[in-house]
């Protein structure tokens, strides 16, 4: 079903402009007198995303009032203040202890079974792909291997846990939405954190140190598995986008993931 269908259907009233992202479409609305984010998903990661929203239930996500299908009308949170802007702004820390506060709650221990979600493993076929491109991705390879094949705390994640994924409700605080729905180390779900809000700034000299001792301590994690996370995964996303011909966005990435891995 389209936009205008869910509109339909759910008797919801346009309140701002429609946007189209890569995985779905998004329309601003009013329903039963508030205001709320009509999302509907064009991929089947995406979709998975919608499934583990309605599992979390509003804790620590945006609510959601309706789902059916590809779509999902959720809670619309505020955009600012803006947590990249925070950071970039000279309070890096703070947009830290935020994003951990978020993720604590996706994190925490529920009841209900979750829904079926794919296993971390799944992602890191490009980087395995890619291993014959260079040192650094040959060593994040490596690195991946090794912790996948001894995944700790493993768990419903998020998946894409950013400065962009964490907006404010003035009632309830910091919510995530957008995630991509994955199954694995709790440890994993930090790394991205640390690879945003822009490359440029996760290479600040000394920033990846001060940032990851800050996570480890707020989460309760083990520093030198972090960074070999953040290792890992810097060198996935250069992989996906060489994938898509972003060559100075994977030059960037790939020197995350040296970076990282000369901290352990």
């Amino acid at each position: 079903m389209s936009v205008d269908s869910y509109l339909r259907c759910w008797n919801l009233m346009p309140d701002g402009e429609a946007r189209r992202t890569p995985s779905s479409d998004l329309q601003p609305v009013v329903w039963e007198g508030q205001p709320a984010m009509l999302k509907v998903a064009r991929s089947a990661e995406e979709q998975r995303g919608n499934d583990l929203m309605v599992w979390l239930e509003g804790e620590g996500a945006a609510r959601v009032y309706r789902h059916g299908g590809a779509a999902l009308l959720m809670e619309r949170l505020e955009s600012a203040p803006d947590l990249a802007a925070l950071a970039l702004g000279g309070q890096d820390d703070a947009a830290t202890r935020i994003l951990c506060g978020a993720a604590a709650g996706v994190h925490r221990d529920r009841p209900s079974l979750p829904p079926d979600l794919p296993d971390l493993r799944h992602w890191f076929w490009s980087l395995e792909a890619a291993q014959a491109q260079g040192e650094t991705f040959a060593q994040a390879w490596a690195t991946a291997q090794r912790l996948l094949a001894d995944q700790r705390d493993v768990r419903p994640l998020h998946g894409d846990l950013h400065h962009g994924n964490v907006l404010r409700s003035p009632e309830r605080g910091w919510l995530v939405i957008d995630p991509k729905g994955l199954t694995g180390e709790r440890t994993f779900d930090f790394a991205n954190m640390l690879c945003n809000p822009t490359p440029e700034h996760a290479l600040t000299p000394g920033r990846l140190a001060r940032q990851s001792t800050l996570i480890a301590r707020e989460a309760g994690l083990e520093r030198t598995r972090l960074l070999a996370w953040v290792g890992a995964y810097a060198a996935l996303s250069a992989a996906w986008h060489l994938e898509d011909a972003q060559i100075e966005q994977a030059r960037q990435a790939l020197a995350v993931s040296a970076l990282a891995h000369s901290l352990r």
